[in-house]
């Protein structure tokens, strides 16, 4: 007897890859709008590592809810995490520039339709070697919700000046056969 799966479900990990080529796509467009002297985000992870440039964004799931009432589908509640770090010598810039920023990720997020979420798009990602996003099925996504923007200050051990962390936190639902 052959194995055959009970869903076809994705859960989060086109989120991340779509989340990424969103801010791709339109992080030139909300920077004109926030602060035309940020430069680009050119520097998208889904891990730590040594930081080389800045600034420097993490996308990462911080965790994923199942619906136990749900009844013939999979609906999940991820949560991911969109970690920037902002580095420079004038922390009072750097505070000015994080909070840019997020307002640049949030405005990305909360401006993307439905068929953005839903569309194969474009990405320069190490681990999408095909440079095309695949995202979750069509109509599965159901809401994308900027929970909450939070901010501290980080020493990292390969930099001698604090920098400006500015993490967002993204709560989507899914639902998925």
């Amino acid at each position: 007897m052959s194995y055959t799966p009970a869903w076809n479900a994705l859960f989060a990990k086109p989120l991340l890859n779509q989340c990424i080529a969103l801010i791709q796509r339109d992080q030139a467009s909300a920077i004109a709008i926030v602060n035309p002297a940020l430069g680009p985000i050119n520097e998208f992870h889904k891990g730590p590592g040594l930081r080389t440039a800045f600034p420097w964004l993490v996308v990462s799931l911080d965790g994923l809810e199942f619906n136990e009432d749900a009844l013939g589908t999979r609906q999940s509640r991820p949560r991911v995490a969109l970690v920037l770090d902002v580095g420079q010598f004038d922390q009072e810039m750097a505070q000015d520039n994080a909070q840019d920023y997020a307002r640049v990720l949030d405005m990305v997020i909360t401006t993307a339709s439905e068929s953005d979420w839903e569309t194969p798009l474009p990405i320069s990602q190490e681990t999408v070697p095909s440079g095309t996003t695949s995202p979750n099925a069509t109509g599965s996504l159901k809401e994308v919700f900027v929970a909450s923007h939070r901010y501290s200050l980080v020493t990292l051990d390969e930099i001698q000046t604090p920098v400006l962390r500015a993490t967002l936190n993204l709560d989507f639902v899914l639902e998925e056969t």
